[in-house]
Formats: C-alpha cells, structure tokens, sequence
C-alpha cells in the first residue's frame, strides 16, 4: 500500500474532467483527470476509486474527451487545476483564489507488492524438535499482494498469495528423515498505516506436502525507499530514481504454521524474519 498525502478541500478532485492518455509505448488510460501540471498528471482510471500519478515523461499525448488536447508529442500545451486550465509558466500563485489553507490527510493508495521473505523456526512442536528433526533450515518465502480488498481511512485487507518452503531434516544413520515442501497459499491482509508505517496482519491456508495447513502473523511495514530519499536527498542518482527507489520496503515479519503430518495429525513451529518488497 502506498500513502498520499491531499488537502481534504482538495478542489481539483471536485472538478474532475475526462481523458485519454496515450503513453510513449503506446498504450493507454481512461479516467477522470484531477490535475496536470508540468512534471505529472493525476488521473483516476476507470473503475478505480483513487488517483494514479502519471510522470510527464512517460506520456506522449493526454486528449480530454471534449477534445481538448493538453499534452501532444510529449509537449504540455494545458495545465489543468482546480476546474482551470493554464498555459505553462502561469504563476498561480498571482491568483488569489489559491490562497487557501488546507487540512490534510493520508489517502491509501491501492497497488501490487511483491514482497521475498526469509525467517527462521524459533519455536517448534514436539513432533517437529530435535528428537526427531535435528537439522533446520532457514523458511523462504514469496508473497505477492493485490489491490483488490477494502480499504478507508487508515484500514486496509487486501488479497494475497503466498509460497512457501520449509525444511526439518533427521540425520539417520541409514537416511535422511525430513519434513519439508512447498506450501501454496491465498488469503488476506488486513492492517492499518500510522504514518508512513503500516501494521499488518497474515491470515492465509492452502496445501503443504502432506495436506492442508494455515498461517497466521503479523508485520511491521518500513518504507525503506523513502527512508533512504531523506538520507541522500541531494544524490543526482536519487533525482533520477526517486519514483523506483520510494516503492521499496523492508517488513520484520513473525509467522505461525499449523499443518498436517503424513502420518496423521498436525504440528506447527513459529518463525521470525525479515522480507524486502517492492510496490509498483
């Protein structure tokens, strides 16, 4: 999930105008426009609820559906803000209708994550301790995040999918004894931001090598893209990746694993971890 920050009497999300942007590649975006200024343009696509930000530079035409053409051969011709449309170099600031003091608030901001995580068994049943399994291995793991779910104010759950591998090993004398696999999983992820923080919870099931099984944890969100922008702000390399650099994330992640045994019943261990993710 992503945080924008928007003045609650945000006029330019009240006067929204329809368009089409075409990017440099070719492909296209319908929506409603709030804004465009001469760095990016702000538009919610059809069948979303939230703005996107559109960087300049990937747009080679923005065509509003009364045809009014704003940007062409990746030329801003319009800017368009609050219900107004200017030539560029307006200084708005010269208008005094601008001159309002806002409120603000964090908006969520829907997206893919494709988070990689890796953690270690710090408690493990008895059927799964050194009496029987005395070798264990690092968990790795692969989650992905959807912007599909529900999400206002600071809450979201959102839909994800989870692989897993898992291995406990038994040094026999004549073979090797292990309980291991890798586990499929889809749930969901509800959590809350506090900040630029995020708080989340993991609720997933799906199937294990010898059944099904179920996670349940919880994770701290760090945004580490933006951390490392306010470290090295003044970087020509941060200016010209800052967009890249804000979508990664670092998570200190804790699980709980329930599943079954081949032969019958279930066992659970809990592993702690550390996952690096990135939203786009």
């Amino acid at each position: 999930m992503r945080f924008i920050l928007i003045p609650i009497l945000m006029s330019n999300l009240l006067f929204p105008v329809g368009g089409v942007i075409v990017f440099n590649d070719g492909t296209t975006i319908e929506g409603d426009v709030a804004s465009v200024n001469e760095s990016s343009i702000y538009i919610t696509p059809m069948g979303l609820a939230f703005p996107e930000e559109i960087r300049m530079e990937n747009v080679d035409t923005l065509k509003l559906f009364d045809g009014k053409l704003l940007v062409a051969n990746n030329k801003t011709l319009l800017l368009y803000d609050n219900g107004q449309f200017y030539e560029p170099g307006f200084n708005q600031d010269n208008n005094e209708e601008m001159y309002e003091d806002y409120d603000v608030e964090y908006v969520i901001i829907p997206n893919w994550s494709v988070n990689l995580y890796t953690g270690y068994p710090l408690k493990r049943s008895e059927s799964l301790s050194d009496r029987y399994y005395d070798k264990i291995n690092p968990v790795f793991g692969l989650s992905i995040g959807s912007p599909y779910g529900l999400f206002f104010g600071d809450f979201f759950l959102n839909g994800i999918f989870e692989l897993a591998y898992y291995n406990f090993t038994k040094q026999d004398k004549e073979a090797n004894v292990q309980f291991d696999g890798l586990a499929y999983q889809i749930g969901v992820s509800p959590g809350f931001f506090i900040g630029e923080t995020s708080i989340s919870l993991t609720a997933c099931t799906g199937i294990y090598h010898a059944g099904t099984g179920f996670i349940g944890g919880g994770s701290i969100d760090i945004p580490l893209g933006t951390m490392i922008i306010n470290k090295l702000e003044d970087s020509d390399f941060i200016e010209d990746y800052e967009e890249m650099i804000e979508s990664f994330e670092i998570r200190l992640t804790s699980r709980t694993n329930i599943v079954q045994k081949e032969e019958g019943g279930g066992t659970y261990w809990l592993d702690a971890g550390i996952s690096i993710g990135y939203e786009f």
